[in-house]
């Protein structure tokens, strides 16, 4: 059986070359897109090769200067002679169409790379020894291979300027409505527009203060949406169970404890019953596998992704992530987790809420209200995060607080928005694993939201 040829496209190589030959300045956008290795045919490598050295000499390219420097590096009999290169240009039939065939040459040539990769890979997956890194490093080369079938070049400020108006006469049109998704928080929403695609957001507080319910009524309150956003929820901490019972015990206001003991009267089972078929209709796909690597993590959100299933990712929580590789520094690990989280949310273009555990110097300190310097275990998290939010509840830590079940939300970083370190106030109610808006008169007013960070 006679081996297959690599996938390759002779006429859009050729016609790429005659190009330039018809007008040489095209010489500076296929630069941009094509590297000698993404001509198949030897003689084309050679050709192109001699564009690139010309170009960078500050030569002119023409037939004779092309020939010449051929000639001159005694390669002129391997790009075809003189009668094949005087002929590009006569087998292009002109420049109009040059970016199609700029995009066949590499589309062939990632093919080819992928072909590459897929042989490799299977030749060491006789070898190899750990599976999780063996599908770990696979993925990765795949990956790079298709993230490659297009250059993305520079973009110049008139196009960019002309998206931005859009994006402001859009959001005008919209008399008021958010352009990310609606958290169900009227005062969030405002500091964020709604979750944004590509962001990433941190919710970070000490253990008790309510972060795992708020995350969940925010997740439940954009699956609740008209168009039925899909949503990811890893959680490393709890059970899909415990999970699910806290969204039953919001959505019908029965107590989680007696839903548990199952101890209710035939008002609260009826309430149980609507909340459990409203709830079925959700897109909440929860993961509850424990702790995970960070990659694996990345792998299940591309594979819902490219199922058109991915609309927000939940983690909580992030310090229960562990890297792609072992690591004998947990600051690097973690540093390592927050820019793939990021780098996954730029990827699929989605916002991805992950929770986060305070360091335990609050505790020692008179005030308890977090700060940045708290993030746990990396400075990293401030850096990679779009948005951070604290939460914060003064009847934790005072027994006689003034403000009993008032959580505050302290929007501590927000890239492109106005911050609020003195937070605003949502209703935990806690039996219910429900946050509810609510006025608190002994509250501080907001800063000025027009006032950015």
């Amino acid at each position: 059986m006679a081996e297959k040829t690599l996938p390759h496209n002779e006429d859009a190589e050729q016609n790429v070359l005659g190009a330039v030959f018809l007008d040489p300045s095209t010489i500076k956008s296929i630069s941009d897109s094509l590297e000698v290795e993404d001509f198949f045919v030897r003689r084309h490598r050679v050709i192109y090769q001699s564009f690139l050295d010309l170009t960078a000499e500050g030569v002119d390219i023409d037939y004779t200067t092309t020939i010449d420097r051929l000639k001159t590096k005694q390669q002129l009999l391997e790009a075809g002679g003189e009668d094949y290169i005087l002929g590009l240009s006569e087998t292009t039939p002109s420049i109009a169409n040059l970016d199609h065939y700029i995009n066949i040459v590499r589309d062939k040539a990632v093919m080819r790379n992928m072909i590459e990769v897929a042989r490799d890979v299977s030749e060491k997956g006789f070898e190899a020894q750990d599976m999780q890194s063996f599908i770990d490093e696979s993925e990765k080369r795949i990956f790079d291979v298709a993230r490659s079938r297009r250059t993305s070049g520079f973009i110049d400020l008139k196009r960019v300027t002309e998206d931005v108006i859009h994006k402001a006469e859009e959001a005008k049109n919209k008399q008021g409505e958010l352009i990310g998704l609606d958290t169900g928080f009227e005062r969030l929403n405002d500091y964020t527009l709604g979750l944004q695609p590509s962001e990433l957001y941190v919710i970070a507080a000490r253990p008790s203060m309510g972060k795992s319910a708020f995350a969940l009524n925010i997740a439940t309150n954009i699956a609740k949406l008209k168009h039925r956003p899909y949503i990811a929820f890893f959680s490393l901490e709890m059970g899909v169970d415990q999970l699910v019972g806290r969204m039953l015990s919001c959505e019908s206001n029965v107590a989680s404890v007696r839903l548990r003991q199952g101890e209710l009267n035939t008002g609260e089972w009826q309430r149980l019953s609507v909340a459990s078929d409203q709830l079925e209709k959700l897109n909440v796909l929860f993961d509850d596998s424990g702790t995970v690597k960070v990659s694996d993590l990345r792998q299940k959100c591309r594979k819902l992704a490219q199922e058109d299933k991915l609309d927000l990712v939940v983690i909580d929580y992030l310090q229960l992530l562990s890297g792609s590789v072992p690591y004998t520094n947990r600051v690097q690990e973690v540093s390592e987790i927050s820019r793939t989280l990021k780098e996954m949310a730029r990827e699929l273009k989605i916002p991805v809420i992950a929770l986060s555990q305070l360091s335990r110097s609050v505790e020692q300190r008179t005030e308890k209200k977090p700060i940045m310097a708290d993030l746990r275990e990396s400075g990293s998290i401030e850096q990679d995060a779009d948005v951070v939010l604290f939460l914060y509840r003064d009847d934790y830590y005072n027994e006689n607080s003034e403000r009993p079940d008032i959580v505050d939300v302290m929007v501590a970083k927000n890239r492109s928005g106005a911050t609020n370190i003195k937070g605003f106030p949502l209703l935990f109610r806690k039996k219910y694993s429900q946050f509810r808006t609510t006025k608190d008169p002994k509250h501080e007013p907001d800063e000025n939201l027009e006032d950015l960070d």
